[in-house]
């Protein structure tokens, strides 16, 4: 039996974290994006937010998280292959996000799980929609 059998549909996990202006600042010097929209409340509202809104690449990883801790171990790895993600809603800062993931088919040929993935706000606002197809790895 493999890790990969362990996984039957619609087992689930989630991971919470804060999005925050800090993550948001680290974000910009790796990646180079110092988009305004993200660091200016002046620039978000004539853009027609609230105010500066997180990258949605910060707030996607948290679906890494969730990947990781649902379907890691210290004899796995995860390996995300494909993905498809839609950002619904702007996330502010200090946004509370729940990640959530979910085994919706299992590829048995290619021991690889289909995942759906959202994340949700703290008002319970779907932010994100997203699917993944990962394969779990072992680390020998």
């Amino acid at each position: 039996m493999t890790y990969y059998d362990n996984f039957i549909i619609g087992f689930k996990g989630s991971y919470i974290k804060n999005v925050t202006e800090k993550d948001n600042i680290l974000f910009a010097d790796i990646s180079g994006d110092h988009n305004p929209v993200h660091f200016q409340d002046d620039v978000a509202e004539d853009a027609g937010f609230e105010g500066k809104i997180s990258n949605g690449f910060v707030t996607e990883s948290r679906i890494a998280a969730a990947l990781v801790e649902t379907f890691g171990s210290e004899s796995t790895l995860v390996v995300a292959l494909e993905k498809r993600i839609r950002f619904l809603k702007p996330v502010y800062m200090d946004d509370e996000i729940t990640a959530t993931v979910e085994v919706v088919e299992r590829l048995e040929p290619l021991q690889m799980l289909r995942i759906k993935a959202e994340c949700h706000n703290g008002k319970k606002q779907r932010v994100i929609a997203a699917q993944f197809l990962i394969k779990i790895v072992d680390r020998q």
